[in-house]
């Protein structure tokens, strides 16, 4: 994994203390994600509530039965159903040919009834995955499809953290949120704590295409168990970490978590420095923060842990010989980081009813972008700023406001999937944001939602098996289209 470690500014007044940021950064390498990509265990727990009628349970099943069509023997996958009541339709077993098409031939069974006992869903998607006695390179994941607020069972509203935190075990779960009036920021609270991913489903459309990445992503993991150390050197300081990521901080070091990188994924850690006053300038650069990173590798049937260290440098120079001018692409990274922590504090502020203080901190934060010459991250500041100008807006953008708070937090929306909207808004944060697919994510998208592959293939439901691919043609062939799914996509739930 490359691991850079730069600062806005290359070089300082070596005669003062200065305020800068550091931007620590990892960089996934492409890998042969079908020979070499770990096997998976997924549970889909499906929201059949009597709101999840028509085209939420239809676009619910056709996910469940793509994604069941994209497995492979050494996969394991069950299902849950909840309502009023939580059903356990199939346990997870591996899946052979048979066992595939006795599962896809339940999920057609599906239909809608009762309320919504989210808690019950996932505490049984939980349990049965960390009742699989299954090595520790298989990734363990439950994705919870729901459209609705919990409003019956052991926990609902934020009670439903720490349930998760204390039935997680080794599994992650992913949560995707169908409609504008679900409780958007809940399930993106969940996802974070379930160190899974967040999709905002408002569209048919959008359904197809959110599950795909999730399934690219998981087939991708290049790492997991990241840790990164960092230590200030020689009178050095760090005042923040900026990114919105688990930090614990001891005698002036920070320990920052991060659950996974994926495969060509490249992921930011943000820090706010000070640097101590030197005694002279020098012509050399020195060392201001000591950067140890530890992760385990994971594909094929073995997991390889790893370490690497890298030190941050800056060059201290004689008054009015400083950098005047942030590094382009360094100041990008930091200005998401900081709009991600605007938001942050913006939400505390208009759950408040504060929305003159919450439109307030985004224009500040449009402010120090564009001192940072970073105009389109103070343009697109604003953008989400006007998401909190009244109670009107805030309650009606819970989707957006979470889609762009998960995606800038990431770096990137390889994981994260939103809608047109979405989309239009994080377009202001290219200057900083990485790639937003790798191969195994644009193969899986191929296959759900028939885009062109960046592999012509001879049937798309063979593209994500590693013994199912063919060799380039000239020319791809012409994508199918999903049964069913042409004439419900104009229309929105």
């Amino acid at each position: 994994m490359e691991i850079k470690a730069r600062f806005t500014f290359d070089s300082v007044d070596h005669s003062k203390e200065n305020e800068l940021h550091a931007v620590i950064s990892l960089k996934a390498p492409e890998v042969e994600w079908q020979k070499k990509r770990q096997p998976i265990c997924v549970i889909p727990v499906v929201d059949v509530s009597t709101s999840m009628s028509g085209e939420k349970l239809d676009y619910a099943r056709q996910s469940v039965l793509k994604l069941i069509d994209q497995l492979q023997p050494g996969d394991y996958c069950g299902l849950v159903a909840f309502g009023s009541n939580v059903h356990q339709v199939a346990k997870p077993r591996e899946m052979t040919q048979a066992q595939k098409d006795e599962l896809k031939a339940k999920v057609g069974k599906l239909h809608t009834e009762g309320c919504t006992n989210f808690a019950g869903g996932m505490r049984q998607g939980l349990e049965w995955l960390n009742e699989m006695d299954l090595p520790e390179n298989v990734g363990l994941r439950v994705i919870m499809l729901t459209d609705g607020m919990a409003n019956q069972g052991e926990a609902i509203g934020p009670d439903l953290l720490p349930l998760c935190e204390k039935l997680l075990g080794r599994g992650t779960l992913s949560a995707f949120g169908y409609g504008s009036d679900c409780d958007q920021d809940l399930l993106g609270d969940l996802a974070r704590k379930g160190k899974g991913n967040y999709s905002f489903i408002r569209n048919p459309d959008d359904a197809l295409s959110a599950f795909a990445k999730e399934l690219g992503g998981l087939l991708s993991r290049y790492a997991q168990d990241i840790v990164i150390d960092v230590a200030p050197f020689n009178g050095h300081t760090i005042e923040e970490v900026v990114s919105d990521v688990d930090v614990e901080e001891s005698e002036g070091k920070v320990k920052v978590s991060l659950p996974e990188i994926l495969s060509e994924e490249e992921r930011h850690i943000v820090l706010k420095v000070k640097t101590s006053v030197q005694s002279k300038a020098l012509p050399r650069e020195l060392n201001v923060l000591d950067v140890k990173v530890t992760y385990d590798v994971v594909g094929g049937g073995s997991k390889e842990h790893r370490s690497e260290e890298v030190k941050a440098k800056l060059k201290f120079v004689k008054p009015g010989e400083e950098q005047a001018e942030a590094t382009k692409g360094v100041a990008g990274v930091v200005g998401i980081a900081m709009t991600v922590q605007t938001q942050v504090a913006a939400e505390e502020a208009a759950k408040a009813g504060n929305f003159d203080v919450a439109r307030g901190l985004f224009e500040a934060n449009a402010a120090f972008c564009a001192h940072l010459n970073l105009h389109d991250h103070a343009a697109g500041s604003r953008n989400i700023g006007a998401y909190y100008a009244s109670s009107g807006e805030y309650n009606a953008s819970g989707g957006l406001r979470r889609v762009t708070r998960s995606a800038m937090s990431r770096g990137s929306t390889m994981t994260t999937s939103g809608d047109a909207e979405s989309a239009q808004v994080l377009s202001a944060f290219s200057d900083g944001m990485g790639a937003g697919s790798n191969q195994a994510i644009s193969f899986a998208n191929s296959a759900f939602t028939g885009a062109p592959s960046p592999v012509a293939v001879s049937s798309p439901d063979s593209v994500i098996l590693a013994e199912g691919t063919e060799k380039p043609k000239a020319k791809a062939e012409e994508p199918k289209k999903a049964k069913g799914v042409s004439k419900a996509r104009s229309k929105r739930w």
